[in-house]
């Protein structure tokens, strides 16, 4: 798992910024007061960002909570999701309904 820090110098970076920049570019989308010496202080991992701060980047630069915080969490795919990516896409809405319908069924007689 990636520290905060460099997941926040990773984005930077990607981004082509320098830590003023990067401050800056948060400051005028979200009207906040981050300078280039907390920006160092988070990369370094002297300080941690708040909350507020984290959400912030994530909005700014479009990446997830997810990748802020260094996690690594497969996404599950819904069971109609996985249903519907095996269903020919000429079936119309009430057809739809009735393969739900059948699958409930389906699980209503698993006792």
């Amino acid at each position: 798992m990636e520290s905060i820090g460099r997941e926040i110098r990773k984005i930077r970076i990607g981004n082509k910024l320098s830590q003023e920049e990067f401050a800056d570019r948060i400051n005028q989308k979200l009207g906040l007061s981050i300078t280039k010496g907390m920006v160092s202080k988070w990369e370094s991992n002297s300080i941690e960002p708040k909350t507020r701060m984290i959400k912030a980047i994530a909005e700014t630069f479009h990446v997830s909570l997810d990748q802020m915080l260094g996690l690594d969490v497969p996404e599950k795919p819904s069971t109609v999701e996985t249903i519907a990516a095996h269903i020919d896409d000429d079936l119309t809405e009430e057809e739809l309904e009735d393969i739900k319908r059948y699958i409930q069924f389906i699980k209503s007689q698993r006792k």
